[in-house]
């Protein structure tokens, strides 16, 4: 079962940080490689997106975590949109998750579909697939 790890429990020894909030959210609506080819990942999705893009697929907007954008946007092409989709959140780590070189980070997705692709301090990290 590499790879995959049950659902975390917090104990003396283990601490955990929930990431549910309100985080940036944007559809694509082009060329689903183009911005991996282009590598937008290392900046803000606000500050990138209309410049990598043509035409803009959208605002950026402002999503609950954990929800179904489809269910929750007013825009009828989002709530019928099957495609990739781009969430952004800036995340600060407990001092004393940083202050020993051996403390082992884990980030846990729990609501992603079939497929995701998660970019860290802006570095690619291995994929998610069901």
């Amino acid at each position: 079962l590499q790879g995959w790890m049950l659902y975390p429990r917090e104990s003396p020894s283990r601490e955990s940080k929930e990431l549910g909030g309100l985080w940036s959210f944007r559809a694509d609506l082009d060329n689903r490689r183009q911005g991996f080819e282009e590598q937008w990942y290392p900046r803000p999705l606000r500050e990138l997106w209309a410049r990598l893009f043509s035409p803009p697929s959208g605002p950026t907007l402002g999503v609950p975590v954990p929800s179904r954008f489809n269910d929750i946007c007013q825009d009828w092409w989002l709530r019928q949109f099957v495609g990739w989709v781009l969430y952004e959140q800036e995340v600060t780590l407990p001092e004393q998750w940083t202050q020993h070189l051996r403390t082992r980070v884990v980030l846990r997705i729990a609501s992603a579909h079939s497929y995701a692709t998660v970019v860290s301090q802006g570095l690619l990290c291995p994929e998610h697939r069901l």
